[in-house]
């Protein structure tokens, strides 16, 4: 039986190298405890598509990717490694700690088929779990509870693209591999998700993440600052619904006070949401700074938050007067240590420059070089095309 402190991890044998894949398999049981073994089929004519979702903002040429690696069926092998040793090792992402015995042995692999690309294997837990998300719409802690603790030799069929890529069938689908893969609060307007969304009656969904690159990837569409690779719309349903991604040191609020509205998020009724203090306060500031009035239905929002926070200053004639609200929001705002973003303290410290330093030394050490000269020649791109 796996050891209670064995660790999970994935290969990928993908079509192009499946002439070896009875060896491969027999290389893979001498070095670690093979659990489940599938054979996948997704659809050749979004195949690319699945492609570049499953790899993420880290894959180039995804054209060049799909050749090497064939368009056909392709096994994915889920094993146990009882002894795991790690270390820090440049990947796709940049420098990482690493699964060392993965590392290894998947070039080992690579160099058995003479196919190179054509092997692929997690290195982290996390990347694991990501990887199983995407592939059989369950996390890793889901998928343990089923998986057999030794092999039989048979080998699963699975007939199915990523999850979500022809479209979610609802709410809780998307929010399930938000959940498992990524750091991130739905600001506002949540009241009533998942289960009455299909009366959802706002233009858009606003979320704030630490991990922007990849949000459009896992959920399969949405703006991202970076490229425009994906449709700003996400398909929940019947529904197509605008998905804007938001990030600390974008602008929209103190990069300070967005970090730490991540760390301070909270589970509500199956997703992420702001703590109740950063629900008031950024909730009243979006109203407040972008909207320049507070809506009705923000109003009874704010009081229903105020009570429960003891809030006593806050009342609808309070939300009536810009002015005093603005003064409201900025002592508290100095209080916390954060500044308005249309300040010109503010703007000194988080210029252009800046805002662009601090993101190209995020995608260098998140992507790696070549993703950082990848996007930085989209983004001329798309200046020249706009002019």
């Amino acid at each position: 039986m796996p050891s209670i402190h064995s660790e999970l991890y994935l290969f990928l044998i993908w079509e192009n190298a499946r002439s070896k894949e009875n060896y491969l398999l027999q290389e893979i049981q001498k070095e670690f405890q093979i659990r489940s073994v599938y054979d996948i089929t997704w659809d050749k004519k979004i195949f690319s598509k699945n492609m570049r979702r499953f790899y993420g903002p880290k894959l180039g040429n995804v054209c060049e990717k799909t050749q090497l690696c064939g368009t056909g069926s392709f096994l994915l092998i889920i094993i146990s490694d009882k002894n795991p040793k790690f270390g820090r090792r440049r990947t796709s992402n940049g420098m990482e700690l690493v699964n060392l015995n993965l590392f290894e042995n998947k070039r080992k692999y690579r160099k058995l088929t003479s196919k190179g690309f054509a092997i692929h294997s997690s290195l982290t837990k996390k990347e694991t779990n990501d990887d199983l998300t995407l592939l059989l719409g369950k996390k890793t802690s889901d998928i343990e509870k089923i998986l057999p603790d030794t092999w039989d030799g048979n080998i699963t069929k699975f007939e199915s693209n990523l999850v979500g890529q022809s479209g979610w069938k609802d709410l809780k689908e998307l929010l399930y591999v938000l959940n498992s893969t990524s750091n991130y609060v739905i600001l506002r307007n949540f009241e009533g998700l998942p289960e009455n969304f299909h009366n959802y009656s706002h233009n858009d969904v606003d979320i704030l993440t630490d991990d922007f690159l990849r949000m459009p990837y896992l959920a399969n569409g949405g703006k991202s600052p970076i490229n425009d690779i994906f449709s700003h719309t996400v398909q929940i349903g019947n529904k197509k619904i605008p998905f804007d991604y938001e990030f600390p040191g974008d602008g929209y609020y103190d990069e300070k006070w967005s970090k730490q509205i991540l760390k301070r998020r909270v589970f509500n009724n199956g997703f992420y949401v702001p703590a109740d203090e950063d629900y008031f306060y950024s909730l009243f500031y979006h109203a407040i700074f972008y909207q320049k009035k507070v809506s009705d239905e923000y109003k009874a929002k704010l009081l229903d938050l105020a009570k429960k926070l003891s809030i006593v200053e806050a009342s609808a004639s309070l939300f009536d007067d810009i002015e005093k609200s603005t003064i409201f929001l900025e002592t508290y705002m100095k209080k916390m240590g954060y500044l308005h973003t249309n300040s010109y303290r503010y703007k000194i410290l988080h210029n252009k420059l800046s805002q662009y330093t601090k993101l190209s030394i995020y995608l260098w050490k998140k992507h790696g070089r070549q993703f950082l000269f990848t996007a930085i020649k989209r983004k001329l791109k798309r200046i020249l095309t706009n002019n």
